[in-house]
């Protein structure tokens, strides 16, 4: 999410054109909803892994918005070139015209990995809160994307809350054909188990953390804001 949100905004501040951060996000870790459905026959890294099905979604956009659309349509992207590339040995970017794929083949947790993870987190918070553009992105007083800035902390919490209850919610999960057992589920004891899993675990903290800050600071003003007209 931190490397959609960084390429989406070198992007939009190389062509001059305004983003919605939290959409970035999103975008950024949309591909991977082929995690979850699984009920509907979809494999994870095929379909939402493909730069061709992203190129295809995007032409509405693309015609309608012309260069305003390229810093979302880049979010996915990225995923794709950038994270797929890096993690992993078998996504596919140009299925299902063909399999071939090409990976460097870091696992998940790899040194490499969470160092480039821990690396677009830091920039991603110096933006936020250290640039004039990111405050006023993030925490403008009259911001309206409360429900997109909700929606991007949404897959965050959901990947912790599935670690600390790995257990259960995997068989619940898999009873009611929200996932099916595969590598994502024979995969996570062993994921869990690894000694670099806290760094990782942390970094999503730490990202809620950041991103529910312009949420709290909302709900601060509209309170003083309440008091303010209460006393008047």
């Amino acid at each position: 999410m931190c490397w959609g949100y960084l390429t989406g905004r070198a992007s939009s501040s190389l062509l001059g054109v305004s983003i919605n951060p939290y959409l970035i996000l999103i975008l950024a870790a949309l591909p991977d909803i082929d995690l979850v459905l699984g009920v509907f026959g979809i494999q994870h890294r095929t379909l939402t892994h493909s730069l061709i099905f992203w190129s295809l979604a995007f032409v509405p956009f693309f015609v309608k918005y012309r260069k305003r659309s390229i810093p979302y349509y880049l979010a996915p992207v990225q995923h794709i070139i950038f994270g797929d590339f890096i993690v992993g040995n078998n996504t596919p970017p140009l299925w299902p015209i063909t399999r071939y794929y090409f990976n460097l083949g870091y696992n998940l947790l790899s040194p490499e990995n969470i160092a480039l993870e821990a690396t677009g987190l830091v920039l991603f918070l110096l933006l936020m809160i250290g640039t004039k553009y990111g405050r006023t992105s993030f925490f403008q007083k009259n911001n309206k994307h409360h429900a997109l800035n909700i929606l991007a902390i949404v897959p965050l919490v959901s990947f912790v809350v599935f670690v600390y209850s790995y257990g259960w919610i995997a068989d619940l999960l898999v009873d009611y054909g929200l996932l099916r057992p595969g590598r994502l589920l024979d995969s996570a004891p062993v994921v869990i188990e690894n000694q670099l899993f806290p760094y990782a675990l942390a970094m999503h903290v730490v990202l809620i953390c950041a991103l529910s800050m312009p949420l709290v600071w909302r709900l601060i003003t509209r309170v003083s804001d309440m008091k303010l007209k209460n006393k008047s």
